[in-house]
């Protein structure tokens, strides 16, 4: 019995959600074609030094290894400045010394480049340098050495040869993409070329500098190509003047003054330049003819550095479009979203150049200063560029793409998709140390520059791999089978079988004679009996294939009811678990109610006990506040009560004889003056009212009483009360 591993419910309603829900639209399979897997990458940097032309000449260079290289300052420069001598060192991804040929620079830095190419991905890929430190020979070459374009074109087109789709079948759409037209289309479109006036100029025989490579034993065969794919090459080929665009295979005569384009950006936000014309090309011999023409309109200008400068940045494209075949080596669906579209930019810079040492003047001045502003813009977006990269906390610096041509036209290789390579050609003549300088610095911060690079998923349309290969050998007749240059074409398993055909119709006899009407019989006889064996082959050959057939029928009958019954088991499963699921659903719901109520009344409960300690914290204060008072009071009534009891002592202290005294003479004044006895009772009832008064007389206020007489002290004014009818009688202080 199979056990099922337990599962949690938040994921079993994740799984239900997956499977309710629509399937995406066209567009947005489209969308998700899109997607890239991204990858980051520093730029490539590569150094070449040109050769000194003379023993003589001083050099500022010296290589240490394959990746490092020390520039030095000379001791006497040029303009016999004396100068400290200084060393500086650069690390490369890989330095040519003077002595490597084309062919090393170009396995080197470009074939891998070629190969992305072919496998649908973007490159760049620049030369950099000064006025005659060899970009342009790196990038052309001559015609005993060709360069990087002639055999990216020669290579690419060996690695794809048999694999190109017929001309036309790929058309622009004049918005940096393309769309399959049919095949009728296509065929009207080939003959209207054939009578255009650049389709005859290209079918001269161009005598130029550059020719097709003829060290192609050189070149392998890349890898990565699918073989179930149909390819096609167009190439454009513009240049940057004075911050202007121009298209050098613009259409018309070679002394026409050409438009100037501008750039746009596309729907994947690839930036191209809008009109351009896009040349597809069957050959690197037409390619390299297209190169010719266009090359003839180039600005080109003599200089006191060199005699042939280019006065503006050139730039090749060469894009490859490609899209899957079926078995019948037909594209297997017109629809624009199978081409996938990978582009090579080759870039000869103009180089940077001091009008100090060039002696430009009017017109050249102009353009070297065209060319510098346009170097600095670039050197400046990268710069910014690496410091956005390595400072992720700070706020971005806005790249000045849109200040240069050349930059706005490559934005999105360095702000997002595509491999970067550039060659640094040096001078290491001592007179070009400065600019060396320069240079060198540009080159170690662009090493610094991280660019993702993009992988495109590829539109998948469900057929099966290889399925070009066993059309390919069932057109070829088993006796050419031993002629198959690769061993993993002799080793496809194909299923040659019979060819159903009786073979050549009747032949024609003439008869003139019997002797020829018997010939004629004895041919026909036995052509009809090949012809009746012919039948009875085909026949059995066919009553086998029909045998075969009903029982692989039966066969997949058989399969076909076995599956059907684990389907309906399936079924039956799937419902089981829905309702298992629904109603671990419902339960998941009741607790989710009861969870929510628990929470309110957490809630609730949490209020009330926030109030109450509000409430005793209010409370607490006021008892504070009580205390406080109280104590204060203490206080108060504790430093009353200490001055009383001061003022109690200072009164002890009085002499009691002199009171005494002073009571006495007046007891006998007073009773000389009281003789009588209603004078003794008046006396004695006005004691007694004294006596009560004395009660609420005042704390400081003391009787004294002595032989039946009664005196008031008031301590406060110092003075006694006698019984003669209630005078105050003021005395001294005692």
């Amino acid at each position: 019995m199979m056990t099922r591993t337990p599962m949690k419910v938040t994921e079993m309603l994740q799984q239900r959600e997956l499977r309710t829900q629509p399937l995406p639209s066209a567009k947005q399979t489209e969308k998700a074609s899109n997607v890239l897997a991204k990858t980051r990458e520093p730029v490539h940097v590569f150094c070449r030094l040109k050769p000194l032309l003379s023993d003589g000449d001083l050099c500022c260079v010296r290589v240490i290894n394959s990746t490092k290289i020390i520039l030095e300052q000379p001791f006497q420069v040029l303009d016999n400045k004396q100068a400290a001598q200084k060393e500086t060192q650069y690390v490369f991804r890989h330095i040519f010394e003077s002595q490597a040929s084309q062919q090393d620079i170009f396995s080197a830095v470009a074939q891998p480049m070629v190969e992305s190419l072919i496998r649908g991905h973007n490159g760049l890929l620049f030369t950099y340098g000064v006025t005659g430190s060899g970009k342009t020979y790196t990038m052309t070459g001559d015609a005993n050495n060709q360069g990087i374009m002639p055999r990216c074109l020669d290579t690419l087109f060996r690695t794809i040869s048999g694999y190109q789709a017929k001309k036309f079948i790929f058309k622009s759409d004049h918005l940096n993409s393309f769309e399959i037209q049919l095949e009728a289309d296509a065929r009207s479109d080939r003959h209207i070329e054939n009578n255009q006036y650049f389709k005859r100029e290209l079918k001269r025989k161009y005598a130029g500098p550059l020719t097709p490579c003829q060290d192609s034993c050189d070149l392998t065969l890349l890898q990565g190509i699918n073989k179930d794919n149909m390819y096609a090459v167009f190439i454009t080929y513009v240049e940057v003047y004075n911050n202007s665009v121009y298209d050098l295979l613009e259409e018309g005569n070679v002394e026409k003054r050409l438009q100037s384009r501008i750039i746009r950006e596309d729907a994947n936000h690839n930036m191209f330049v809008h009109g351009v014309r896009e040349i597809e090309i069957e050959s690197a011999e037409e390619a390299i003819e297209v190169f010719q023409t266009g090359q003839k309109r180039k600005r080109m200008g003599h200089t006191v550095l060199n005699a042939e400068s280019s006065r503006s940045h050139s730039v090749f494209n060469i894009r490859l479009v490609q899209a899957p075949a079926n078995c019948q080596e037909e594209l297997a669906s017109p629809d624009a979203r199978t081409i996938t579209i990978g582009q090579l930019s080759l870039v000869d810079l103009a180089g940077s150049e001091r009008s100090s040492r060039t002696k430009n003047t009017g017109l050249r001045l102009r353009e070297a200063g065209n060319i510098n502003n346009s170097l600095l813009t670039l050197r400046t977006c990268l710069a910014y560029l690496r410091e956005n990269q390595q400072q992720t906390n700070a706020a971005p610096k806005i790249i000045p793409y849109r200040d240069a041509k050349i930059t706005h036209l490559f934005k999105n290789y360095f702000d997002g998709e595509g491999q970067v390579s550039m060659i640094v050609c040096i001078n290491p003549r001592a007179e070009d140390y400065d600019e060396n300088v320069q240079v060198m610095k540009f080159a170690e911060m662009a090493q610094e520059v991280q660019i993702v690079r993009a992988t495109p998923i590829k539109y998948n349309l469900g057929l099966a791999s290889g399925r070009r290969k066993p059309n390919k050998i069932r057109k070829t007749p088993v006796s050419n089978l031993d002629g198959f240059d690769n061993a993993e074409d002799k080793n496809v398993d194909a299923d040659v079988r019979l060819v159903y055909t009786l073979g050549l119709g009747f032949p024609e006899y003439k008869i003139d004679t019997p002797a020829q009407a018997e010939s004629s019989i004895q041919d026909l006889t036995q052509y009809l009996v090949r012809r009746t064996e012919r039948r009875k082959i085909l026949r059995t050959d066919l009553e086998s294939k029909f045998d075969g057939l009903r029982v692989h029928l039966m066969q997949m009958e058989k399969e076909n009811l076995s599956l059907n019954r684990e389907l309906d088991s399936l079924h039956t499963c799937y419902k089981k678990e829905l309702d298992r699921s629904s109603a671990l659903e419902s339960k998941i719901r009741v607790h989710e109610n009861s969870i929510d109520f628990l929470n309110n009344t957490v809630k609730r409960r949490e209020r009330q006990i926030d109030d109450i300690k509000r409430q005793l914290k209010h409370q607490q204060t006021l008892l504070d506040k009580k205390d406080e008072e109280k104590e204060n009071q203490r206080k108060t009534l504790n430093a009353k009560l200490t001055v009383e009891r001061d003022k109690h002592n200072r009164l002890r202290k009085l002499k009691p004889a002199t009171l005494e005294d002073s009571i006495r003479s007046k007891d006998e004044n007073l009773s000389e003056q009281c003789s009588s006895r209603e004078q003794s009772s008046a006396v004695e009832s006005l004691r007694i009212a004294f006596v009560t008064t004395a009660k609420s007389t005042p704390r400081n206020t003391k009787y004294l009483t002595r032989r039946g007489t009664a005196t008031v002290v008031d301590r406060r004014h110092r003075s006694f009360l006698t019984p003669d009818e209630g005078h105050i009688i003021k005395r001294s202080r005692i």
